[in-house]
């Protein structure tokens, strides 16, 4: 038996047994991540655990600087580092030098990869680009259908024009479903052709959490939409390739908003600019007549006696009458197109909507009730009518399935 004279001893004794040991010295292992805090010094303290054991973890601050996403608990890693023991305490534990996502290699560059596999396949090029319509009918919204976003998003386009019409479809916005649902939005316009443009939106996150706006299926997908997209993804400087694929990148949701849909006053302002150049166009026209008939009557070789000068002048009456009769034609009719889509436009406005019977249901917090799958009974809503608001308590709850 040996005898240690003090435990500080046997715990350096037991530090230097591990410190020489090959395997344990020099290490990779995988494991999910717990306890993850960085303190105020830049070191990061955390468990590494499996589904039986777990090992205490630090990662100094010098070498959390080289990790490329921000860890969490729950996250699945691959640590190397080397096993020692923390001598006044007794603590066995990992000092790691790399951290990387477990199976999928570093976030970023696979990111890079695969960029530059769709940008050579053209993927990007902005020659494939759509124009996003100048008045859209109907846009479609994929989205979460609870949430900021959508409600940031339907409240620009309020403010900007209340004449508009826009059709959510609801899609998981992170997490392993976020690509094939949004894949199913796109689906859903594209076969029914019902919306003029699509704007895929969410808010900020992490690399993580924006990931599925990243996928190669959905990318390819987005180029082969027949409609124009316009991505909202994040923040300003989070960058997904759904951004680069799409027509047009919107920095954020509400900016989407702003860029889908004119104010009422430039679609006015718009209309008034088309007026002035068929006018523009119309007196161009009749000023090339009057010269093509100025270049005859000076060409000797057809010079006539006054009566085909007469003749000319004739002509050249008739077709000014006509082309003014024509100018105030297209100008009334002009007129009328644009009232009729002012007309059109009011009818489809929410409180005309409300005037013809209809209301609608919004939660406590004010956001709208879109599903019965966010209702639950005795929950407190308003129900709001064209004259008013009623408060309500659910008393039951019944699905139907959807058929659409």
């Amino acid at each position: 038996m040996y005898s240690f004279s003090s435990v500080s001893q046997l715990n350096n004794y037991a530090g230097h047994v591990i410190s020489s040991d090959e395997r344990l010295s020099s290490l990779e292992v995988t494991g999910e991540i717990s306890g993850f805090k960085v303190y105020s010094s830049g070191h990061a303290y955390f468990t590494l655990k499996d589904s039986t054991a777990e090992i205490a973890c630090v990662m100094f601050a010098s070498r959390m600087a080289s990790v490329s996403f921000k860890p969490k608990d729950g996250d699945k890693v691959t640590l190397t580092g080397s096993c020692t023991i923390y001598a006044e305490r007794g603590k066995y534990q990992i000092v790691c030098n790399t951290m990387k996502h477990a199976g999928k290699g570093d976030l970023k560059e696979q990111l890079k990869i695969l960029f530059d596999k769709l940008s050579k396949e053209g993927l990007f090029d902005p020659a494939h680009k759509m124009k996003i319509p100048m008045r859209p009918s109907r846009i479609g919204i994929i989205s979460s259908a609870t949430g900021a976003v959508i409600h940031d998003i339907l409240v620009k386009l309020n403010e900007r024009n209340p004449y508009f019409d826009a059709v959510l479809y609801p899609a998981a916005v992170q997490g392993e479903n976020c690509p094939s649902e949004v894949i199913r939005g796109i689906d859903y316009f594209t076969e029914r052709q019902n919306v003029d443009v699509i704007i895929i939106a969410r808010g900020g996150g992490s690399i993580e959490d924006l990931w599925g706006f990243n996928s190669e299926d959905l990318v390819r997908r987005v180029y082969e939409c027949n409609i124009p997209v316009i991505s909202a993804i994040g923040h300003e400087t989070d960058i997904t390739l759904l951004d680069h694929v799409a027509d047009k990148r919107s920095p954020t949701p509400t900016a989407a908003a702003e860029d889908v849909l004119k104010t009422y006053e430039e679609l006015s302002n718009t209309n008034l600019i088309l007026r002035d150049k068929i006018i523009s166009n119309m007196k161009a026209l009749i000023a090339a007549k009057r010269n093509a008939l100025d270049a005859l009557r000076s060409n000797k070789a057809l010079y006539v006696p006054e009566l085909t000068v007469k003749i000319k002048r004739n002509e050249l009456d008739r077709i000014t009458e006509s082309l003014y009769r024509k100018q105030n034609e297209i100008m009334e009719t002009e007129k009328i197109r644009l009232k009729g889509f002012i007309d059109s436009l009011a009818l489809l406005g929410p409180h005309n909507v409300l005037r013809r019977g209809y209301s609608y249901v919004s939660a406590a917090d004010g956001s709208a009730v879109v599903s019965v799958k966010s209702l639950k009974a005795d929950s407190e809503v308003d129900i709001h009518f064209k004259d008013g608001t009623a408060g309500a308590v659910i008393k039951t709850v019944k699905e139907v399935e959807d058929n659409e």
